[in-house]
């Protein structure tokens, strides 16, 4: 039977069940990858309402 484990959340390698990742240089490694992220999740609903905005002016004031 498997010892109960988890899974690094950067590498994936097996560490004891009461810690998220192997090592700091993981877990800073995981946390400026999710930072990377949510920036580019921001700019890319920032243009799609920047776009919306921009159809909705053009389509019902510039006739």
């Amino acid at each position: 039977m498997v010892e109960k484990h988890r899974h690094c959340l950067n590498c994936g390698i097996s560490i004891p069940p009461d810690q998220v990742f192997c090592s700091e240089k993981c877990r800073m490694e995981y946390l400026n990858r999710r930072k990377k992220m949510m920036r580019v999740q921001y700019m890319f609903i920032g243009i799609a309402i920047l776009l919306i905005i921009y159809v909705f002016i053009s389509n019902y004031f510039i006739r």
